[in-house]
């Protein structure tokens, strides 16, 4: 009797066992990132989201979760500016400065550069289908507490009228003696090719000065508009991020905003008042510190863009690949995930934020966006067509390495093609191809530098009239010599202060392959001669690493101080993505 009612605890505990292990293996199911069978899915999304798809497409590989019968997908997520995405789909996706695998799945930030891509005659690249959005967002002027007090916020609503309005009386002493210390009114706004933050806000002032008639896009009042906001342009960044974080970094350390104002999405403003100017979600975990000066998601009176966000799958992506696409989609769009979304001030597809996001970006309620007409793909790319002769035109000096090191290998520790080039014989035609680029309104000089400082080559004048000599001058540079770069930075500068011209975006862009060899100016001297105090009467330098052995924490350093942003090419591949970068800033 004990025999038998020892095996049946026995069995009942066998028993037992098993029915615990079939539950768990039946609740927790494998992660993706075990499986070798699962199907790979590129993802390309739009910079201020990138990070979060990232995290969510982490979450999603991590649960185990099937489709089709069993079939799994892996997702890797990758994050690239929207207009640069749209010229890579466009191309055919040879992404030679990122490296990027082509996406199967495309997250730009709005609908509109799906239109754009129609315009181009390319929008059979993408699959058409319902409308798929993961998100919404606003565009708003971002501006700090103290400016837009000024503007008469919160009691009056504000718009693009308004900014036009300061500058054409003065700046901002016309809103009292005490504020004349900001200037003029400087507004940042990101370059409408290759931004949706800069597209958004070219659309919301085209709207503003027609009245919403995009008939009337090209006459002589919606243009003197137009080309009055863009008069009051710092300068045109590819990210509103750059904007950020200099603001931010300034925030605590100097009274007066550098900045008026920025063309941007709501949800940035939340993450920026939050104490994460750089947009990366994972901030948010170690107690960021919030602005001692707050931004305001200002919605402009006139009217403005609500950015879509849509989830949309390429023609390439395979059967398996568009099914994999549509479970990530529907993961995306579940409830845990839309929180995600709206824990980082995004609101969701039908515009409602979280409980805080009011609060937090400076309106009294989270209020219904104004709503514009949107224009038709031919439209925007008239607006587009047309900001190239409303845009602030640039005044830049060229400043280039001519240095002997200029003769070695792109990089000298690899001696294999292309590699073992010379520096200056990849840099002439990428130099040459730009200044084709420029618009003839611009104005452009030429020096370069070696162990004596700068050597002026082309004095600044109309690209109309220096271009043809200029790229002559270039196609006979010899290198020779060592590097004087500080005195040659502190010079340009000099130079450019001098000769400072209110009207023109003035800028010096400044690439070497190496770093200082030459005493007489040290570092400390160089980056307080360049230290920028508000971007309406100060010289921005944007820096160029050329090549593995260029100074690249020095050359960020002297772009930094002076409120301009610093690039580099590793290979040669990248020499002419980084000019094509630079000069969008103008």
């Amino acid at each position: 009797m004990r025999r038998s009612g020892w095996l049946s605890l026995v069995f009942g505990a066998l028993v037992g066992t098993l029915v615990i292990v079939l539950l768990s293996t039946t609740v927790t199911a494998p992660s993706n990132a075990a499986r070798t069978d699962c199907v790979r899915l590129i993802t390309s999304s739009s910079t201020e989201k990138g990070d979060l798809i990232a995290e969510l497409a982490a979450r999603y590989n991590d649960t185990g979760r099937t489709f089709d019968g069993g079939r799994c997908a892996k997702v890797e997520a990758f994050k690239k500016t929207s207009g640069a995405a749209l010229d890579l789909i466009a191309d055919g996706w040879n992404d030679l400065d990122g490296h990027q695998l082509e996406p199967q799945v495309w997250l730009p930030s709005s609908s509109l550069w799906l239109d754009l891509l129609s315009q181009r005659g390319k929008g059979d690249r993408i699959r058409t289908g319902p409308k798929t959005s993961l998100a919404t967002s606003p565009m708003v002027m971002a501006m700090p507490e103290p400016m837009a007090a000024a503007m008469g916020w919160p009691g009056k609503d504000i718009g693009w009228g308004d900014v036009l309005e300061v500058n054409q009386n003065g700046g901002w002493a016309s809103k009292g003696a005490a504020n004349a210390q900001w200037g003029n009114f400087t507004l940042g706004k990101d370059n409408p090719r290759r931004s949706t933050s800069g597209l958004a806000a070219t659309i919301a002032t085209y709207f503003a000065a027609t009245g919403g008639d995009y008939a009337k896009i090209g006459t002589p009042d919606a243009v003197r508009f137009v080309r009055g906001i863009e008069a009051s342009v710092a300068y045109y960044s590819d990210d509103s991020v750059a904007f950020l974080k200099t603001l931010y970094e300034e925030d605590r350390k100097k009274p007066t905003p550098y900045i008026s104002a920025m063309a941007m999405q709501e949800q940035m403003v939340y993450l920026y008042n939050r104490g994460v100017p750089t947009g990366d979600p994972a901030q948010l975990n170690g107690n960021p510190v919030a602005p001692v000066r707050p931004l305001v998601a200002v919605h402009p009176k006139e009217g403005t863009m609500l950015i879509d966000h849509p989830f949309l799958i390429t023609a390439k992506a395979s059967p398996e690949q568009q099914a994999a696409a549509k479970d990530f989609y529907d993961f995306l769009r579940e409830p845990d995930q839309q929180n995600r979304f709206r824990d980082l001030g995004f609101r969701d597809p039908d515009g409602n934020g979280n409980p805080d996001l009011a609060k937090v970006v400076r309106t009294q309620q989270t209020r219904e966006t104004p709503k514009i007409g949107v224009p038709t793909g031919e439209q925007i790319q008239q607006m587009l067509d047309g900001w190239e002769y409303t845009q602030r035109r640039g005044r830049i000096l060229l400043v280039l390495d001519l240095s002997g090191s200029m003769n070695e290998p792109f990089d000298k520790n690899r001696k294999d093609k292309p590699y073992s080039e010379r520096r200056i014989d990849l840099l002439k035609p990428a130099i040459k191809k730009q200044l084709e680029y420029l618009h003839p309104e611009d104005e452009v000089g030429l020096w370069t530098f070696s162990t004596d400082g700068p050597v002026e080559k082309m004095p600044i004048g109309k690209v109309k009239n220096v271009r043809g000599p200029m790229i002559d001058l270039v196609d006979n540079l010899t290198p020779k010599g060592d590097t004087a770069l500080y005195k040659t930075v502190v010079d340009a500068n000099d130079k450019m202060r001098r000769e400072f011209d209110p009207n023109l975006i003035n800028a010096v862009v400044f690439l070497t392959d190496g770093e200082n060899t030459e005493a007489g100016v040290s570092k400390e001297q160089m980056l307080q001669a360049v230290d920028a105090e508000r971007l309406d009467n100060s010289v921005r330098i944007f820096t160029m690493a050329y090549g593995a052995q260029a100074d690249g924490r020095v050359l960020d350093e002297i772009a930094r101080k002076s409120k301009a942003r610093g690039y580099q090419a590793v290979d040669p591949q990248g020499i002419d993505k980084m000019f094509v970068n630079v000069f969008s800033n103008f």
